[in-house]
């Protein structure tokens, strides 16, 4: 009988599905879409040479299963796109919305359930003779619950090449998802992180008051915090303190955090050096005393 953890087996399971859809799925059900719809979305109904809009990905999913962000969390992973576009037509970086925390059987994962819609922008050439375009693209991805069942799927949709550009039916999900894109900080804002022996502590200054409460922190790499640990989240007016607690994976001190902010109902991308909690304290204690030393002088002086 088997006695690994859920997060072994779902992996173990999730790994030997990948291996037989990469020897043999070209034609059989493992290859298949499972548990999720996917199509292509357009910004406008047509493009102009030379401008450059947003298509979607769409996935349309069934309740109770999830894809996956770039970092996926406790497993999975995120999907991956081959573009099939005309001469002259480029597609830019695959773009995600900022994810949810999905607990699932005792791991957490980052990711999103229902439906989502990943962005990339398209370009087309200023000059040419196309006048209608193909865009196209093979989508590998994990649908997960339980275990993790590896699809993939051919998703297309025909644009014209003019000077109109109206918006298309799907102009409002593809915006909905451009508002749920990680924003970079505002101005006068302030992120610093120090690490201690098992927890990251991320403050933020500077506050404006739009700003929002300070909710979670994901992180962009794998095995750097226990997912399934809650973030300790302290607020005041005008600063926001999050403490992780470091994964037990995680054997080396970290030079740089990266990942998401969710602050309000927005997401920030930051990415920012990570000091040592004492030497940080050693820093603050010896500012102290100058400042202590500076204000007896000018005292004395007086």
């Amino acid at each position: 009988m088997y006695s690994g953890t859920p997060r072994t087996l779902k992996c173990i399971v999730g790994a030997l599905l990948l291996a037989c859809c990469g020897l043999s799925c070209a034609a059989s059900d493992a290859a298949k879409p499972h548990y999720a719809r996917l199509s292509l979305l357009s910004e406008h109904t047509s493009a102009a040479p030379g401008s450059a809009q947003w298509v979607g990905l769409r996935f349309q999913i069934d309740p109770g299963w999830h894809i996956y962000w770039t970092n996926p969390g406790d497993s999975g992973e995120p999907p991956k796109i081959a573009w099939h576009l005309p001469d002259g037509v480029q597609a830019g970086e695959l773009q995600f919305p900022a994810p949810q925390r999905i607990q699932d059987h005792g791991l957490v994962d980052y990711g999103y359930q229902g439906d989502v819609v990943l962005l990339s922008k398209i370009t087309f050439p200023q000059s040419g003779t196309l006048t209608k375009a193909e865009i196209a693209a093979d989508v590998k991805y994990l649908v997960c619950r339980e275990v993790c069942v590896p699809a993939k799927d051919h998703v297309a949709l025909t644009m014209q090449v003019d000077k109109s550009a109206k918006p298309s039916p799907e102009a409002d999900l593809i915006r909905a998802s451009q508002a749920r894109l990680p924003e970079s900080l505002p101005e006068r804002v302030h992120v610093s992180a120090t690490q201690d022996h098992d927890s990251f502590l991320i403050s933020v200054t500077g506050k404006p008051a739009n700003f929002g409460a300070a909710k979670d922190f994901i992180p962009a790499e794998a095995q750097l915090i226990e997912n399934t640990a809650k973030p300790v989240v302290q607020e005041s007016s005008t600063s926001s303190s999050v403490r992780l607690k470091k994964s037990e994976q995680l054997n080396h001190p970290v030079q740089q955090l990266r990942g998401l902010l969710i602050a309000g109902n927005k997401a920030y991308s930051i990415a920012i050096p990570v000091t040592s909690a004492k030497n940080s304290r050693q820093r603050s204690s010896i500012h102290k005393t100058v400042s202590q030393k500076n204000q007896a002088a000018k005292k004395a002086k007086e």
